[in-house]
């Protein structure tokens, strides 16, 4: 159908050549001008016509056709994995044998080699061991001999600094502990006089009061002796009194005897 589309318009192109010629040959009448126009006319019908009748074939097929490229899709669909399946069966098998030969070679390397490994390892261990007894008594000696030089360099510099600080460090604290006595005396001393006047001041100032006190105290009991011994004064001045007065009445009596 394609093909015959395009032989219509072959056609076409061949008669639109043909009427330009003839136009050209009579470009100067009337009859030619009106003959291109005429075609113009039915050519475009013609073209129009073409364009809808395909048009329409096409779509009077498409279900078909799209069944049929479903179906030739669908096809290839099944081509292609049955073209996987065989590939990957093949394939597989091909890989697992090849697996399996170097795996059969593998363990029978491992054998062999799992076979020798103690012997071999043995032998490099009493190798390097005694390499490492040689390496290790040749490191002693090497670092005795350092350490040795090392140790009493240090040493002797390591006392040398510690006398030096050392001694500084007892001379700061000397001066620092004469000095924290000297002020520590200085302070007590000042604090002890302080407390002696105090002391002095609370306990004049109580024996001034202790003795307004006593006095107070002796000057009552004075009051209260002096006051016993004037009665008892009194009582016997009066009984002398009386007394001398009897005695001198009894003289008086004794004049007319």
């Amino acid at each position: 159908m394609k093909m015959t589309v395009k032989k219509k318009m072959a056609a076409g192109a061949i008669s639109v050549g043909l009427l330009s010629g003839i136009g050209l040959a009579f470009a100067n009448t009337d009859s030619g001008g009106a003959l291109k126009t005429w075609y113009s006319g039915i050519f475009n019908d013609a073209s129009a016509e073409v364009t809808d009748s395909i048009d329409q074939y096409v779509m009077d097929q498409r279900e078909d056709l799209l069944a049929e490229y479903d179906g030739m899709k669908a096809g290839a669909g099944q081509s292609i994995d049955m073209s996987r399946d065989s590939e990957i069966a093949g394939s597989t098998t091909a890989i697992n044998n090849a697996k399996q030969s170097h795996l059969d070679s593998l363990g029978a390397a491992k054998d062999q080699i799992l076979a020798g490994m103690q012997q071999q390892f043995d032998a490099v261990y009493q190798q390097e061991y005694l390499r490492i007894q040689e390496a290790g008594d040749r490191a002693l000696r090497a670092a005795e001999t350092d350490l040795t030089s090392y140790t009493d360099n240090k040493g002797s510099a390591a006392i040398e600094e510690v006398t030096t600080q050392l001694n500084a460090v007892k001379e700061q604290a000397v001066t620092a502990l004469e000095q924290a006595i000297a002020n520590a005396k200085s302070e007590i001393t000042t604090q002890v006089e302080t407390e002696k006047t105090s002391t002095v001041n609370s306990l004049k100032i109580h024996v001034d009061h202790k003795i307004d006190a006593l006095f107070n105290e002796i000057h009552g009991i004075i009051l209260e002796l002096v006051a016993a011994q004037e009665a008892l004064i009194e009582a016997k001045a009066a009984e002398l009194e009386a007394a001398a007065i009897t005695a001198l009445d009894d003289v008086v009596s004794g004049i007319n005897e």
